[in-house]
């Protein structure tokens, strides 16, 4: 995981081609004016879904965690927590590989705060919980950017 503030987002050029569209997308415009549902960025290799959503309690939130993608999230208004998990991970059902999505619980190893102009970037094969009520916060506007790994990356984590 990577937590960092938005301006410093072009120190991680060069991590992953589909990562590099996202951060010269969002470098190149307010987006805080991205309009709510997806918006393409490089095809379906990288995307953005932007929502309203109502943060929920970390014992009523499952882990994530995809195999094969990198998620960046950005609060546009508002804040909440966020969990990842560094200890062993137990799927709770089944994996949607379409999604690359597998649902499950672990141990908590780090937990912190989204707000605007910070980001998250969970790492593929990484667990993670976002969108968790922060005290005193409501509703939140979050952008999520979801990227691809470029082709020899995945084989690199296949051969680990």
């Amino acid at each position: 995981m990577i937590y960092d503030t938005l301006n410093n987002l072009p120190n991680y050029l060069g991590l992953c081609s589909s990562l590099d569209s996202v951060i010269e997308f969002i470098m190149a415009r307010d987006i805080n004016n991205l309009p709510a549902g997806r918006t393409r960025i490089d095809g379906d290799k990288a995307v953005v879904m932007v929502s309203t959503v109502t943060p929920q309690a970390s014992d009523k939130a499952p882990f994530v965690l995809h195999d094969n993608h990198l998620t960046l999230e950005t609060d546009l208004e508002g804040s909440e927590l966020f969990e990842v998990s560094l200890g062993e991970f137990s799927p709770t059902r089944p994996a949607d590989e379409a999604a690359d999505t597998t649902v499950g619980t672990a141990g908590t190893s780090i937990a912190g705060m989204l707000c605007e102009g910070r980001f998250a970037l969970y790492l593929a094969g990484e667990p993670y919980k976002s969108g968790l009520k922060a005290q005193g916060c409501g509703k939140l506007k979050k952008a999520v950017f979801t990227m691809e790994l470029d082709p020899d990356e995945e084989d690199e984590t296949e051969a680990e």
